[in-house]
């Protein structure tokens, strides 16, 4: 499948590396087909590039990069729709914003992207009653550290 793109111009995205999600994403209900894009310069920053509209693309992350303590359930349902049983076998992605002040840069930590790479399916997961936020800050760990340990 050959994808034009906003980012990355012209693609060819092989068929087995396309990811569907039944209900789209939210905002984003009629986008079906997807594909992570991944560029070395990137790492370990991602694109989950749409397939359906190309301009539509997507910064992630994996985010037990950002925070090891991350931790979420998925339902029964959530499971189901993403075929599968064992939530070890799936990965998870987190939207990243990066803002023109880098420091500013963020990471929405209550609807991961969880996606089954056996089965090529995906599923965008609202957490409703969460810890977690829309912006959780990208850069605040050595920082707020550093802070605390200076005013201990």
């Amino acid at each position: 499948m050959l994808v034009q793109t906003v980012n990355f111009g012209s693609l060819e995205i092989p068929e087995n590396r396309v990811v569907t999600f039944k209900e789209g994403l939210p905002g984003f209900p009629q986008i079906h087909r997807f594909a992570v894009i991944e560029l070395e310069e990137l790492r370990p920053f991602q694109y989950l590039q749409s397939l359906d509209e190309p301009p539509i693309s997507l910064f992630i992350i994996n985010p037990f990069l950002i925070d090891p303590s991350y931790e979420f359930r998925l339902t029964d349902s959530d499971m189901e729709d993403v075929h599968s049983t064992n939530s070890a076998e799936l990965a998870v992605y987190a939207v990243a914003t990066i803002p023109e002040d880098s420091g500013s840069a963020t990471l929405n930590l209550m609807a991961p992207i969880v996606i089954n790479d056996k089965d090529r399916c995906g599923k965008q997961v609202i957490l409703h009653e969460s810890k977690y936020s829309v912006k959780h800050p990208l850069l605040h760990d050595a920082h707020q550290d550093e802070a605390k340990a200076q005013n201990a």
